[in-house]
């Protein structure tokens, strides 16, 4: 990767996608497996360029045969063409290592992506459960104000039940005193 690529990288945002790398174990896989693939294409287009100097040579090298050139020629040009092939097989060995080596960094990618959502859900959820959420805090609040309510509303029952069997056992001078007391409502509580 030459130097200019890099510095245009650092221009196009590549300082802010490494930052946020740190916070996504899955973006610094994936950075990892685009330059690995990165790599082997820049090792597959050295392999192109070394088999059409491989392929120029063999052209004409039978040029030089057809017009009878010298044969020191000749077996000059045989034995670079076989030192290009010799470098071709090893670039193509190593492009086959760099693909596998491709290949099981996707697999990573793909399992490190696979585990940031396994653990992003596990967050989530853990947080329902434990009501951390505003969401849930609010409903929490709705429900123990329904609950103080509820306990107030049945209190104010079992009043208006208790004096109502004393009025039942009261002589009748007391009624007025108790249906006055039963209709006034109880203070506010809030």
């Amino acid at each position: 990767m030459s130097l200019w690529t890099r510095i245009a990288r650092l221009v196009s945002g590549e300082a802010r996608s490494q930052i946020a790398r740190r916070d996504d174990p899955a973006a610094s896989v994936d950075a990892a497996y685009r330059t690995q693939l990165e790599v082997v294409d820049e090792v597959r287009g050295h392999l192109v360029d070394l088999l059409t100097a491989r392929k120029r040579l063999e052209m004409q090298l039978a040029t030089y045969e057809r017009s009878g050139a010298q044969s020191n020629a000749v077996v000059a040009f045989r034995a670079e063409i076989e030192d290009l092939q010799q470098r071709e097989d090893g670039l193509a060995a190593a492009v086959d290592e760099l693909r596998r080596r491709a290949d099981a960094l996707r697999a990573e990618r793909d399992m490190t992506r696979a585990r940031v959502a396994a653990a992003k859900a596990g967050i989530a959820a853990h947080s329902a459960i434990g009501e951390l959420t505003p969401e849930q805090s609010e409903i929490r609040t709705l429900l123990d104000d329904a609950r103080e309510r509820t306990m107030a509303l049945q209190a104010r029952a079992a009043a208006l039940a208790e004096l109502v069997a004393r009025d039942a056992n009261s002589p009748p001078s007391a009624h007025a005193t108790i249906e006055r007391d039963a209709l006034t409502p109880p203070p506010d509580r809030s």
